[in-house]
């Protein structure tokens, strides 16, 4: 079986990783906050793969992935980082310690499992059917409106999100209005409509009392009312009707003005700035290649006329969670280049259509210029000084094992931080 480390996560989203992965058969393991027993987990196990919860003083975490780098045990065990937003120079820094994957918060969950799945070799299942997710508070009156469909992954995450709600506003008796008034269900979708209540009543505050769904399906309706479960939720296709049931309403307030007030007025937590599990999934936004959403830690251009050499090197890279962009030309290169693109390029002074030298020249030019390291098989010391100081930051002479490449960029990636 396969085997994840968890570490320092919000316990909301702790557990929800734990359920989420074991129903794949991973074992997950659960670290403590604080070094110690990370450590001590880390070593006794020595699991597939580490997830960390990176905090904006990341000292602690540092402190680890530096344990981590020195034990030639874990060194190699890769590592996936949820953290606050950092310049790509510190992102790519953090490559050396194995880390091969960094996802901002808050994280996109389908591409976050996505890049799980692919490191401890276990495809995680996904419902992949669209669905918007929404949830907000006012008073003690959660709404939660979903859109779209029913997306399995975002009904469990809802759970967690109720229960982290619920405690952190320390709301004693939450009231739950479901709103699937957007939704046009039938009997194939009674499944997960058991599965969205049921994860709704998993939170030991919520009530069935204080449960009510709005929706203008008459199958809604006949599912709650013949479910022995549900006795005491009311279902209705009239928000004003569900508003006065449950809420005290003013003698000098009509149901309109109840409405505005309650409905369209959040006193969640979006104002007070606090960090909160999130329902994104990538599908939710048309952006899908950025590497803030994809957790890409490194990109590089290789740029060698030898296509062996460049998929030995690319395989190399892969494998330490980089992205890499290979081009044969140099020509085709430079006509695609854009600042900012790029953490690192390898580059060959040899390539046919292009001296290397006149493009680590034009790549010197740029005001973004990434580090360049110089791989290729002249010993020529007049090359080797000239290519050097065009302002290379390293020269390497093929052939050479590839972790010797990768170790070297790593390093050179390190002192950018």
């Amino acid at each position: 079986m396969r085997k994840v480390l968890i570490a320092d996560c919000n316990p909301m989203l702790r557990d929800y990783l734990k359920e989420k992965l074991s129903e794949d058969q991973i074992d997950v393991i659960l670290a403590q906050e604080g070094n110690l027993d990370l450590q001590a987990k880390l070593i006794s196990n020595l699991p597939n793969l580490v997830i960390l919860d990176m905090e904006d003083d990341d000292s602690v975490e540092m402190e680890f992935l530096e344990m981590k780098f020195k034990d030639t045990n874990a060194v190699n065990i890769p590592v996936i980082i949820m953290g606050p937003a950092k310049s790509r120079a510190n992102i790519a820094a953090l490559a050396k310690y194995g880390v091969i994957k960094y996802f901002e918060k808050p994280i996109q969950f389908d591409m976050f499992f996505s890049a799980i799945g692919s490191v401890v070799h276990v495809p995680l299942s996904m419902d992949t059917t669209p669905c918007v997710l929404d949830i907000h508070r006012n008073n003690d009156i959660i709404f939660v409106e979903l859109a779209l469909g029913l997306n399995r992954e975002k009904l469990v995450l809802l759970k967690f999100k109720l229960a982290e709600l619920i405690e952190r506003e320390q709301i004693d008796n939450p009231k739950v209005i479901i709103m699937l008034t957007s939704l046009e269900l039938s009997f194939i979708d009674g499944y997960n409509l058991e599965y969205l209540i049921d994860n709704v009543l998993a939170c030991p505050k919520v009530h069935n009392k204080n449960v009510k769904v709005l929706s203008l399906s008459p199958f809604v309706k006949e599912l709650i009312n013949g479910h022995e479960n549900y006795a005491g939720i009311d279902c209705s296709n009239s928000l004003p009707q569900i508003m006065k049931e449950i809420v005290q309403i003013p003698a000098s307030q009509s149901i309109s003005e109840l409405i505005t007030n309650q409905v369209l007025v959040s006193s969640g937590p979006a104002s007070q700035n606090v960090e909160t599990l999130d329902t994104r999934f990538s599908s939710d936004s048309l952006d899908f290649g950025n590497s803030k959403k994809t957790g890409t830690v490194l990109t590089l251009a290789i740029i060698d006329s030898d296509e062996i050499s460049t998929e030995i090197i690319k395989a190399s890279f892969e494998s330490a969670g980089a992205v890499c962009e290979c081009y044969t030309q140099g020509q085709k290169f430079s006509d695609s280049y854009e600042d900012g693109k790029y953490d690192l390029i390898i580059l060959d002074v040899l390539i046919q259509d292009k001296t290397g030298l006149s493009l680590l020249k034009y790549l010197q030019s740029r005001p973004m210029c990434p580090p360049i390291i110089v791989y290729s098989a002249t010993t020529q010391k007049d090359i080797i000084v000239t290519v050097l100081s065009a302002g290379a930051k390293s020269y390497i002479v093929k052939p050479q094992k590839p972790n010797v490449l990768v170790q070297k960029a790593l390093a050179i990636l390190k002192e950018q931080e």
